[in-house]
């Protein structure tokens, strides 16, 4: 990494671009070859290497045509293994090309282990591989000492580690909310210790590596995880397809609280003829302005 290309944080370039361009997106890039037809694998006869250079190609059109309407992009990393090696050189194609872009840029890929195997997914996204990312999404659930790794790294590097924390698929509960001995739900719990480590984690200006994902389909508990953590960045999926909704994700930004409300398939998948890009342009341009009325 050279002198200097991490000055700023990434939670503070990410408010930066929130208020120089008035908008709270964060662009999720999740590839289904099948759902276009330039991207189709049955156009290049099931060839992968062709599959996800077509892929790249894609979202390089999308990333063309909205990175002036987006606070963040998101990459999902399953959707780029599930296509192989190939699938992989498109990740890493896709992420030097945002960061040329001057965009901030998460991988999402829930990375969480023990030990020395947290320490080498910590060097594998947050260094200066060719994985690497603005922002990585971690799995907390295997205990705190397996995100000792990725805030030491992001904290000396000047990248982000977004801790999952209340997900917004159906299911989350089953685990998330469960109730511990001393009446605090589970996820609240884990919120509090974060708040702690985020406090010890503050830069000079004020801001703190750590941020976490919280769903926009539970607003209630979304308000309290705001009030919870009042410095860090929220990232928040589930707007659009999975049911999210403007009014639903407005706590999140609640006392001037820093957030990017994440949405993928609806901005990303708008048309199946040539006219892609534009139509994921318009799509974008109307969640920015939902959000920005809220």
């Amino acid at each position: 990494m050279s002198e200097g290309a991490f000055a700023r944080s990434f939670a503070e370039r990410v408010a930066q671009r929130s208020r120089e361009l008035e908008t709270r997106v964060c662009l999720g890039i999740d590839p289904r070859p099948e759902a276009h037809p330039l991207t189709n694998p049955q156009r290049f006869d099931g060839d992968p290497a062709k599959t996800a250079r077509a892929v790249v190609h894609y979202f390089q059109g999308i990333i063309e045509a909205t990175s002036d309407l987006v606070a963040c992009y998101k990459l999902q990393s399953a959707f780029f293994e599930v296509l192989g090696i190939p699938g992989l050189i498109a990740l890493a194609q896709l992420l030097a090309d945002i960061k040329e872009a001057g965009v901030p840029v998460i991988l999402d890929a829930k990375r969480g282990d023990i030990g020395s195997t947290s320490a080498a997914y910590a060097r594998a996204y947050l260094a200066d591989g060719v994985f690497n990312a603005d922002a990585l999404t971690v799995n907390p659930y295997l205990g705190f000492d397996t995100l000792e790794p990725f805030v030491a790294l992001a904290s000396e590097s000047g990248r982000g580690v977004l801790i999952v924390l209340k997900t917004s698929n159906p299911g989350s509960g089953d685990l998330q909310d469960l109730r511990l001995e001393g009446g605090e739900l589970l996820w609240e719990h884990l919120s509090a210790r974060i708040a702690r480590l985020a406090q010890e984690t503050l830069d000079e200006r004020g801001y703190t590596p750590l941020g976490v994902v919280a769903g926009a389909t539970y607003p209630e508990q979304l308000a309290r995880i705001r009030a919870a953590l009042p410095q860090s960045l929220l990232l928040v999926p589930g707007y659009g397809t999975q049911g999210g909704t403007a009014q639903s994700v407005a706590s999140a930004f609640a006392d001037g609280g820093a957030a990017v409300v994440s949405a993928s398939r609806s901005l990303t998948y708008r048309s199946v003829d040539d006219d892609f890009a534009e139509l994921s342009r318009a799509a974008t341009l109307v969640m920015r302005d939902e959000l920005n009325r809220i």
